[in-house]
């Protein structure tokens, strides 16, 4: 390259000389007119003015040569600079989507929590609401409430109602306190007759009781329950469902000179009362156990004789 550039510029020294000398007739006349001084002359003879000029040329040239690999090591180095800021910005827009992913993630289990916590809000409401209101229940041959499920003692009572050969009155059976209030002194204003209230007695042996001995219970309440029920002929409660205590059916007898009156469940682990003295045989309200017999109730899945049990769930 550099040869080509020195040839290049001789021949451009040759060419000026010829354009000066080489219309000689010309030269003459401007030496003649006295026009081109003598010391613009080109003499193609001269070695020194050539050399000179081609010295001249490549100082130039190498001037220019450095100026060039200057500006290509600049220009390298601002592609170096320009391929680097490519790739820091391919790299923050790679960091970039991968926040915006983040925050959508993000977004969307806030959104989730949200639906949670007023999910949970509603359940904590409604848990507040249910633990305000409660629910009621008698445990029959009990002087003490289940201490299951929350359950406390309202009060603890004597198991009566009619007696079993009284016609009239009413049919369920009550759990009446220990201490119980006084009518109004003027009360009634009239009366022709009144219904008989009895305590009342067991009718059979059964572990901790005898026959005749006189039947306690207790008025319970759940804490935070709905929904109470008797479930009859079972000893295990529904799925979701919470045990208070399971026993066995008792009721009135079948003789046909009796009178009906309510089933109720009685805990398995009944007890008897301890006011006054056991196994006094007055009658009254007397319970007895309930068996099944075949015909209308279809056998199986019962058996003619079977003892019924029973259960009472909380919910």
């Amino acid at each position: 390259m550099e040869l080509v550039m020195l040839i290049a510029a001789v021949f451009l020294l040759i060419f000026s000389g010829f354009d000066v000398y080489g219309n000689k007739e010309k030269a003459a006349d401007m030496d003649n007119s006295g026009i081109r001084p003598k010391d613009q002359r080109l003499l193609l003879n001269d070695p020194s003015t050539l050399l000179k000029e081609i010295e001249a040329l490549k100082i130039e040239m190498t001037s220019l040569k450095s100026h060039m690999a200057t500006q290509d090591t600049e220009v390298t180095t601002l592609n170096t600079k320009i391929k680097t800021l490519n790739t820091e910005m391919n790299s923050k827009n790679t960091e970039l989507n991968s926040v915006n992913t983040e925050l959508n993630s993000v977004n969307a289990d806030v959104t989730k929590l949200k639906a949670e916590v007023l999910t949970q809000r509603t359940q904590i409401q409604s848990l507040q609401s249910r633990k305000e209101a409660g629910s009621i229940y008698t445990v029959w041959g009990k002087k003490a409430c289940p201490a299951v499920n929350g359950t406390s003692i309202v009060y603890t009572g004597i198991t009566g109602g009619k007696p079993f050969n009284e016609v009239g009155g009413g049919v369920n059976t009550l759990c009446l306190p220990h201490d119980p209030d006084d009518a109004p002194r003027d009360f009634p204003t009239s009366l022709q007759s009144a219904a008989h209230l009895y305590g009342s007695e067991y009718q059979f042996t059964y572990r901790k009781f005898a026959q005749d001995d006189d039947v306690p219970c207790a008025v319970c309440h759940i804490q935070g329950s709905g929904s109470v029920m008797m479930i009859p002929a079972k000893n295990t409660c529904p799925s979701g469902w919470n045990m208070q205590y399971h026993g066995f059916l008792v009721t009135d007898n079948d003789d046909s000179d009796w009178h009906a009156f309510d089933f109720v469940c009685l805990h398995e682990d009944a007890e008897y009362l301890t006011e006054g003295a056991r196994q006094h045989n007055q009658d009254g309200h007397i319970l007895f156990p309930v068996t099944a017999v075949c015909g209308s109730l279809p056998c199986p899945p019962y058996r003619n004789g079977q003892y019924i049990t029973c259960v009472v769930c909380s919910l």
